[in-house]
């Protein structure tokens, strides 16, 4: 007897659906994905970067008690909650601010310093902090191990010009390559009139005197009168001032700074994750986050559309695809256009790229050249997607012409450019294997999701 079975009923996206879906611009999406909360980077439809940060505690700063100081590896290990040790490279510790002692050019066993989590715990590996506190907004960066001043590397000269006109008429000196503390002068002579600016904390006892790294989004504000530049600075100032003398009357193990607050996470995504110019809009289905963030827009990123996605019947997840477009990230096999294809196998040491012709056909040279062009891009971005790191070995198809090779590596080494995690394309090795290196900050995605399955209890 046969029987009549329904098929599924479409799906209607609607108008204002369609819309929200376009992500030519790019579009950052916040929401929960496989029962973890995410962030998903979408660009011409295709998924770029994806980060689960609630398991991450970069960020974090807590005031650490020293265990015990291991000179032979130029390190020290940290307690910063009893009973969790992290390591501590002393070059991370050039300048500790000790609140248990003044500073005398040793960190000792027992000595207490706030510390920062730079690198959360890898497998066996504890998590990895520094001393050096770096703070910073939009447009300016106060890193304490050093006392010099510069520019981000992505401003011109002309634009490194026109800021440092602009810093010295707002009263922030760049004297000799060093900063000029406001009120201090601790740099140089001299120091300039500041215009006026409110009651500052006074400077603590001990503070490491910091350094002034100039960012690129500062260039937005230069052909202003100095004005907004000067408040951008102070605000900052104010912020590292406050700090170090509120630690200072803590008691150890204290979390002096938690890694979750929306300004630690959008900054920890704009440093390490994602370019600001990657997406024109952010998208949530969370309510809370959503009231959170708009302040956030509000003061950091006014330029940006915050949109808050409510429908009941359509999750924001299954509106992007999300879930397949991640198991997807998690296949070896990727297709390319061409129909070329890779295959990614990541082993305990290294991580192999085998690039093959598949389906395509045309003459060799060009053949292989044309699909060692399109797998170069999508090399970039499989490494960037799934968080690989450590060392990657392509092995592209072989071509005869070294014009050829060139093109293939000059392409590599601009896309890996457009990666905010350090990434190098080393070389060509004889046998034709291009290395890459790319550090590692955070768990690959693989491991990501397998981990919380393993915590929930369900097979990945």
């Amino acid at each position: 007897m046969s029987r009549n079975i329904a098929g599924k009923s479409a799906v209607t996206i609607t108008e204002a659906e369609a819309v929200i879906r376009k992500t030519e611009e790019g579009k950052l999406i916040f929401t929960r994905c496989r029962n973890k909360d995410g962030v998903f980077l979408i660009r011409q439809n295709k998924l770029t970067a994806v980060a689960f940060p609630d398991d991450s505690r970069i960020g974090g700063i807590y005031l650490a008690r020293v265990a015990n100081v291991v000179k032979n590896i130029n390190a020290c290990f940290v307690e910063i909650q009893s009973g969790e040790i992290c390591f501590l490279s002393l070059n991370d510790a050039r300048v500790p601010f000790l609140t248990n002692r003044p500073f005398d050019g040793r960190i000792l066993e027992g000595d207490e310093l706030p510390v920062q989590i730079i690198r959360d715990a890898q497998k066996t590996k504890q998590p990895s902090v520094t001393a050096h506190i770096s703070f910073s907004n939009d447009y300016f960066a106060l890193t304490p191990d050093s006392q010099k001043a510069g520019f981000s590397a992505k401003l011109s000269k002309e634009q490194r010009s026109m800021l440092k006109k602009q810093l010295e008429e707002a009263g922030i000196l760049l004297h000799n390559g060093c900063l000029i503390l406001p009120e201090t002068g601790i740099s140089g002579s001299n120091p300039p009139v500041l215009p006026e600016t409110g009651d500052l904390p006074p400077i603590p006892e001990g503070m490491p005197v910091p350094g002034l790294i100039v960012r690129t989004r500062a260039a937005e504000l230069a052909e202003g009168t100095g004005e907004q530049l000067m408040m951008q600075f102070l605000s900052l100032w104010r912020e590292y001032i406050t700090f170090f003398r509120d630690a200072s009357h803590r008691t150890r193990y204290s979390c002096l700074k938690k890694a979750d607050t929306v300004d630690n996470l959008m900054a920890r995504i704009l440093n390490q994750l994602i370019d600001v110019s990657e997406f024109s809009e952010l998208v949530t289905d969370d309510q809370v986050l959503y009231s959170q963030m708009a302040e956030y827009f509000r003061t950091h990123l006014p330029e940006k559309s915050l949109r808050l996605y409510e429908d009941p019947l359509l999750s924001l997840s299954k509106l992007y695809s999300l879930d397949s477009r991640i198991e997807e990230a998690l296949n070896a096999h990727v297709w390319l256009k061409s129909g070329g294809y890779l295959m990614i196998q990541p082993t305990e040491a290294l991580t192999v790229v085998d690039v093959n012709s598949g389906k395509y056909e045309g003459r060799k040279e060009d053949a292989f050249l044309k699909v060692n062009l399109e797998a170069a891009e999508e090399i970039a971005r499989q490494i960037r997607l799934r968080n690989l790191s450590g060392i990657i070995v392509v092995d592209f198809i072989n071509m005869e012409e070294s014009k050829s090779r060139v093109a293939v590596m000059d392409s590599l080494k601009e896309y890996v450019r457009r990666d905010k995690v350090k990434t190098v394309v080393v070389d060509m090795t004889p046998l034709g294997l291009v290395e890459i290196t790319r550090k590692k900050i955070t768990k690959p995605l693989r491991e990501a999701l397998a981990e919380r399955s393993k915590k929930e209890g369900r097979s990945f």
